[in-house]
């Protein structure tokens, strides 16, 4: 099970239970952010996501056109020499019908996440895994794995050989 909050709503009023939590204006103000970001690159762009509230450890990569949920940006931390892949989605937050869930993200050090991955809230991703392109991230990646597949599937890698 994820590690996410839960806000239970009355039907079909989910999307407005945000706003119990989540002043407008942050929000509002961190949609601005977010698109300017996505509009720089490199080490620019990671100015604007610490802006945001996200955690970003050294030499980590952040590849364009991320899609930075812009409810709980602060929820979002990436380890120190990661890479995350073009285009992923970093959903801290969902709505059901009858309930509104948000929880934190967090990618560990040495991680490579392939494009168009998307990320669930209350997820782990652990140090030195790589997760393929388009994969849904709705559990926690156990250290050094290779996650991948529909449904979730977990591949331990092999250690290479030092000299």
């Amino acid at each position: 099970m994820r590690n996410v909050t839960l806000i239970k709503t009355e039907k079909g009023k989910s999307s407005e239970a945000w706003k119990s939590v989540k002043p407008v204006q942050a929000v509002i103000k961190n949609w601005v952010v977010a698109w300017f970001a996505n509009k720089f690159p490199g080490k620019t762009k990671l100015k604007f996501y610490k802006l945001m509230g996200l955690s970003i450890g050294a030499n980590a990569q952040v590849m364009p056109d991320q899609k930075i949920d812009i409810f709980f940006p602060e929820n979002i931390s990436i380890g120190e020499n990661s890479i995350v892949g073009q285009d992923c989605f970093f959903a801290c937050h969902e709505f059901n019908v009858d309930e509104f869930r948000y929880g934190k993200i967090e990618i560990e050090k040495n991680v490579l996440i392939g494009a168009r991955c998307f990320l669930l809230p209350g997820i782990k991703i652990g140090a030195g895994s790589l997760v393929s392109a388009g994969t849904v991230i709705y559990k926690d990646v156990p250290n050094g794995v290779l996650a991948f597949g529909s449904p979730l599937q977990f591949k331990e890698l092999k250690k290479k050989a030092t000299k």
